[in-house]
């Protein structure tokens, strides 16, 4: 089993307490709950809040949430039983500047969040457990490696925007 998250971030996450052992119930319902949470946490606000230490704002934050949880959504989309896939990693701070994060409006990040995120709970019980995607960085990676590394995401980026107001 791959520990690449666990030994790059800490277990718990040293800036998010995230916990790697979470369980795949769990894990999902970070993901479900995330839009929510987000448009909670963003009430009355346009999204441009912006913690000192971060790089970007609270509404880059859940763009970029929104396109993780797509393009790794779309990677596990390809797996078939037994199979395995090599992914192309992206540079996320290329796509947020190709996407335009930075212009695009609040209202239009939660919408894509909201998607997103159902897009993982209808494909999620269609993923084959023994398929394994190849990482460059992180190695090979079976289904709940991927399930964990991109709750981790989000629920670290959770706390980015709670901290960006």
């Amino acid at each position: 089993m791959q520990r690449w998250g666990e030994e790059t971030y800490g277990d718990p996450c040293r800036e998010c307490g995230y916990r790697w052992s979470i369980s795949e119930a769990d894990a999902l319902a970070v993901i479900a709950t995330a839009p929510d949470r987000f448009a909670g946490l963003l009430a009355g606000r346009d999204g441009t809040g912006r913690s000192p230490d971060l790089d970007w704002d609270a509404r880059e934050y859940v763009w970029h949430v929104a396109d993780n949880l797509r393009i790794w959504a779309e990677r596990l989309s390809a797996l078939t039983p037994g199979g395995t896939l090599d992914v192309v990693p992206y540079d996320q701070d290329d796509l947020a500047g190709v996407r335009g994060y930075r212009n695009m409006p609040l209202v239009a990040a939660l919408w894509s969040v909201g998607r997103s995120a159902a897009i993982w709970g209808a494909l999620w019980p269609t993923v084959p457990p023994d398929g394994r995607l190849i990482h460059p960085e992180s190695g090979a990676m079976d289904r709940r490696q991927v399930l964990v590394q991109v709750t981790h995401d989000t629920a670290h980026h959770l706390v980015d925007v709670e901290r960006s107001h």
